[in-house]
Formats: structure tokens, sequence, C-alpha cells
């Protein structure tokens, strides 16, 4: 071959090269991500990776409502995030995964996202024996799970793609034990609790620290989820004369135990844990649960900004319903992980997850970082059910 043909060869490969390179609008480009992942990412005029995550939770069954405040606060997330642009360039979207509270539910439900390789993060699970069940189901897959409000402490020792934004049942318990006793000065107490892992969990802790205050427990009953007479085990407590019944559970069965304890002329000062943090436990509860104190990650009467944004877009979208902490959690799920996926400049499982190490985060449940068990510490605030309304309590923690 003559060195003018190599010439022209050179000559026309190159002009072919450009000709390539130049009418690609559509190409995508590898980007390595944290620990040697792989991920497509949009090259000019490509499009760029959907910003997809899992949502699990109860979305029908006697649990419903809590799914429907996980999904209401989703939707407002998804919006805000969509209007400005996305994540990193790409469209925010979920899919719903109906877990009906059930840990065996929810390994079913767990595998369905992770086999959805667009899924990036999980925003659940929300009840703590659901979590326990599904979260080495994510661990295992390298798919990160988020909880919004799964409190029992060996959530997160599954593993380093396992986190949550809410306080462990070991630091509530403390926190409600040293309200009751020396906020409120309540010295005999009875507890009455669910039997589920949350439940028990968080009365075990409440129990512990009560009494290392101070307080004395002079009755400790608990129920199966479900249960509707509760006349029985509230018989027992009466007899021990509390000032204070501690109750750890959910809010169908709390608004029912509400209304039998009134039944049962009990004039005792109730306390709910986080699981009665809802207006749906005044709807179902009515006047029985009026002078309630409940404790809640989020108070949607606080005059602040950005909760009463919130407040008033949930309101708009739900029918005039206010939310209630697990929608705000929820919500605070979703901009951690977009917080996360933009400091990485990568939507990806890994990246997220590896991004979630060290960040600051300030939401509507409070301004938190993960600790190295992928637990936050927030402040925890008392409402009080006052004239059919959550408002926040005089005193607090």
């Amino acid at each position: 071959m003559s060195k003018s043909y190599r010439v022209l060869v050179l000559l026309f490969v190159l002009a072919l090269a450009v000709a390539v390179i130049s009418g690609c609008g559509e190409e995508t480009s590898a980007t390595t991500a944290a620990a040697g992942e792989t991920t497509t990412t949009a090259a000019t005029g490509g499009a760029a990776v959907p910003f997809k995550f899992g949502a699990a939770a109860s979305f029908t069954g006697q649990y419903a409502n809590y799914g429907g405040s996980l999904k209401g606060g989703a939707d407002i997330a998804v919006a805000e995030l969509n209007a400005a642009g996305g994540v990193n360039g790409g469209e925010v979207s979920y899919v719903t995964g109906d877990e009906l509270g059930d840990p065996k539910e929810a390994v079913l439900v767990a595998q369905k996202l992770i086999d959805d390789p667009e899924v990036l993060f999980v925003d659940g699970h929300m009840f703590s024996g659901a979590t326990l069940a599904a979260g080495p189901k994510y661990q295992d897959a390298g798919l990160p799970m988020i909880s919004p409000s799964a409190t029992n402490p060996d959530v997160t020792d599954l593993g380093e793609y396992i986190w949550r934004v809410c306080m462990t049942d070991q630091a509530q318990g403390e926190g409600l034990a040293a309200y009751a006793v020396t906020t409120l000065g309540m010295k005999k107490i009875a507890i009455f609790h669910s039997d589920n892992d949350y439940g028990k969990g968080l009365a075990d802790a409440f129990e512990a620290a009560a009494t290392a205050a101070g307080g004395e427990i002079v009755g400790r009953e608990q129920y199966t989820d479900g249960d509707t007479d509760f006349k029985a085990q509230l018989t027992k407590i009466k007899d021990a004369d509390p000032e204070l019944l501690f109750l750890s559970g959910y809010y169908p069965e709390g608004s029912k135990i509400a209304a039998q304890v009134k039944e049962l002329g009990m004039d005792v000062q109730m306390l709910g844990s986080d699981g009665y943090g809802s207006d749906e436990l005044i709807k179902l509860g009515g006047a029985s649960v009026e002078g309630m104190l409940i404790s809640t990650f989020f108070d949607y009467s606080k005059v602040d900004p950005a909760i009463q944004k919130f407040v008033e877009t949930y309101k708009t979208n739900n029918n005039g319903a206010n939310p209630d902490w697990f929608a705000a959690a929820s919500y605070d799920v979703i901009m951690v992980a977009a917080q996360a996926a933009t400091k990485a400049g990568v939507n990806s499982r890994e990246a997220i997850n590896e991004a979630l190490n060290g960040i600051e985060y300030s939401g509507l449940t409070g301004t938190f970082t993960f600790d190295e068990n992928g637990d936050v510490q927030k402040p925890l605030n008392i409402v009080v059910v006052q004239d059919g309304k959550l408002v926040t309590a005089p005193k607090q923690p």
C-alpha cells in the first residue's frame, strides 16, 4: 500500500468517526460508581438515569392508613423533585409493594423490589416486624432500605444497606420514661402494649428507664394486634390504680383501648407511643382520646415555614386531612436519598448507599446525620389531643 493511499484511508476513517460521533445524540456513557459498581448515565443529549424507588408498606387491610400516609409523603417529595428537574437529571417515580404489615408478605415485596433493576432504594418498611423480616433480603441484594418508622433496635444491625430516619425504641423508651416520671411527676405507672416486636421492645425500654428514674411499674399487660376486647387486661390495670398508663402499639387498637378505659371509669393519664401519632386516632377514638399525650417525631401544628408548606400541600392532596409523622418521615426518606444521589452524582444503588454515610440532612422531622449503624438522633416531641386536634403539649421532654 502506498503512503498516499494510506493517508487517504486514514482521512476516510477520521471523517467517518466524526460523522458517527456527531450523529450520536442518544449515546450513553458508563460511569464507575463507588465500590466498583458500573451504571449508565446520560451523555450529551441522552436520557438521564431515572430516580426510581420502591415504597413498601401496608396499603390495604386494617393498617392501610399507615401506607396511605407513606404514599402521601412520597407523592409530595416526588412532585417537588421533578419540578426541580429530577435527581441528576433523572425523572423521579416509584413503585409500591403492599405487604399488609405482615412479615411474610414483606419478604415477598422485598424480592419484587430487588428484582426490579431500576429500583435504587426502598422507602419502607414501616412496622418493625415486617422490616426485620425483609431487611436481610435487601442487605444480601445490595439494595438500600431506608425505613421511615421501624424503631426496633435490631433493624439497623442487619447490615450496611439498612437505614432509618426515626429514633430507636431504646431512645424513645428512655425519653418517654423520663418525660413521664420527671417532667410529669408520675410515679405509679402501668404499661399496656402490643405483643409485636415494636410494642414489646418499646415497652421493655420504657419499663427499665422508668424504674431507673424512680417510677414504680404497678402493672403490665399485653394484647395481640387485631384484638377488640381489652377489658380483662384493663380491669387488672385499673385495680393497680396507676397515675399514668403507657400505651405501646398502633392507633387502630389504641382507639378501642381508650374507649374501654373510659367505659371502665378509669381515672388515668394516657401516654401513647409514636404508633398513635395520627389524626386517625382521633377519627377512630373520638372523645375517648381527648387529653391523651402522644409521642411523635413531627408536630404539624408547629409554626415553621417548611412544615406548614408540607401540611398545606398534603391537605390539598388528601381532602383536607393533616399529615402525620409517618407521612413526614416518608418525605424525609426520599429527600435524603435524593441528596445522597446528588452528592454522588450518580443514580445507582451502591452510590446512594455510600453517599448516605456522613450526609447531613435537614428536613421535616429534624436535622440529622446517620451514625455508623445507620441510626439517627433527633428530638422527641409530645402532642396532646385537644378539642379533637393534635397540638403541641404544654410540657415537653
